[in-house]
This record gives C-alpha cells, sequence and structure tokens, in this order.
C-alpha cells in the first residue's frame, strides 16, 4: 500500500513540475536574435563583400569597373590571401557546423572579420576610408533586413 500512495505523489509532484515549467516556457519572449539562420544569411551577405573586393583587387581577375581600386604601394597579392582568409572564415558561419559556436563566439568572430575587411579596404584602396564607410553602412542595413 505504502508503493502505491508514493507512486500517486510521485506522479502528481510530476506532473505539477511539469505543468509549471510550460508556464515559465511559455512566458518566455521568442529570440530571434542570435540564431543560427541570422547569422548564416549575414555571413552570406559579409562572404559576398569580402568576394567583391577580393575580385576587385585581384590583379589576376580583371574585374571591370571595380569598385574597389587598389593604391599603388598596396601589397594585392598579400591583401588578396588576407580577404581568402576571412572569406574562408566568413563562410564557415553559412554552414551547420557553425551552430556548435555559442552566440557570443559567433558575434565576436564575425565583428574580427569585418574589422579586418574594413582594415584592408582602408588602407589599401584609393579612397579607402569612404569605401570602408560604405559598406559598414550596407553591412549594418543587410543585418537589421536581416534581425526583423
Amino acid at each position: 500500500m505504502e508503493i502505491l500512495s508514493v507512486l500517486v505523489v510521485g506522479s502528481v509532484v510530476t506532473w505539477l513540475m511539469y505543468q509549471n515549467i510550460n508556464k515559465v516556457t511559455a512566458n518566455m519572449p521568442s529570440e530571434k536574435h542570435g540564431s543560427f539562420e541570422s547569422y548564416a544569411a549575414f555571413a552570406a551577405t559579409v562572404s559576398d563583400m569580402i568576394r567583391k573586393v577580393k575580385n576587385d583587387l585581384d590583379e589576376d581577375m580583371n574585374s571591370t569597373h571595380p569598385l574597389f581600386v587598389a593604391k599603388e604601394d598596396c601589397d594585392t597579392k598579400a591583401r588578396v590571401k588576407e580577404l581568402l582568409d576571412l572569406l574562408r572564415q566568413s563562410a564557415f558561419y553559412e554552414t551547420v557546423m557553425a551552430k556548435r559556436k555559442t552566440a557570443e563566439e559567433a558575434e565576436a568572430a564575425m565583428a574580427e572579420i569585418l574589422h579586418k575587411l574594413d582594415t584592408i579596404i582602408s588602407t589599401c584602396c584609393i579612397n579607402g576610408e569612404k569605401l570602408a564607410e560604405e559598406v559598414r553602412e550596407n553591412l549594418h542595413r543587410e543585418y537589421q533586413k536581416i534581425e526583423t
């Protein structure tokens, strides 16, 4: 008889806990910020921008109407290698493997990629500061579109 009463009390306690957990989780705001999908979409946008800069700076690509024109003292081969590395890093956040990263890790990595891209544009391109500002604004607008 004691076993039956323990099972009944245990079942009631379990059911009450289940109900309370459902109430708490139902009241939690759903968080879109920091989702894998938003990082993947933004990483794709960043990758496209890096690809554009790389193609314009790469002497072997022969871009028609390049927006990002290298200064005479710019080592374009080294900058193209850096851009390829940035492209590889940003492409990682477009893949399912990026789900293993926390939101903080993803944000920190994307911030580092954007900082390096900004530095390359600012220092290596003719009118680099102006172009870097335009890229920052464009990427910021794209990020806001993804987040809303």
